[in-house]
């Protein structure tokens, strides 16, 4: 199973970085490989959100149960497979608030892809983009939030 851990320190605040990662619809505005991100379904503390995706040549779509954890200004969204051409999906974004000043933004997740001829073409590219998600964030919260 692939783990990815990446994080970043950022100059906004828990909650703004958590409203870019709840924006699953606009995730193709500036994910190139996001063809189409949706909501499936929303619940009490969160919602079941998907996307499809193209990478290495290959389009595949998936989906997972996110729950928002919070305690004070600490934030977690917890994320879980629902559906997707993975074995296993897991994760989670942590938002830890910082009292003078932004936060930090970590992702913590862990993968497994279940077909081994998907998974030579697609995991490759999967890493690169998995491994990429926290800049693309940063880089989006800059575009929306230093305006």
């Amino acid at each position: 199973m692939a783990e990815i851990i990446k994080s970043a320190i950022v100059p906004y605040v828990s909650k703004q970085m958590l409203d870019l990662v709840n924006q699953v619809e606009s995730y193709p505005d500036f994910l190139r490989w996001c063809k189409k991100g949706f909501i499936k379904e929303t619940f009490e503390n969160g919602y079941v959100a998907g996307m499809l995706m193209k990478i290495s040549g290959v389009e595949v779509e998936f989906a997972t149960r996110n729950t928002i954890e919070k305690a004070g200004d600490d934030i977690n969204l917890i994320m879980v497979l629902e559906t997707g051409p993975f074995k296993k999906l897991s994760g989670q974004w942590q938002f830890h608030q910082f009292p003078a000043f932004g936060s930090k933004v970590e992702l913590q997740l862990q993968y497994e892809i279940k077909s081994q001829i998907l998974g030579k073409m697609f995991t490759r590219g999967f890493d690169q983009l998995a491994a990429s998600l926290v800049n693309d964030f940063v880089n989006r919260a800059g575009v929306m939030y230093d305006r």
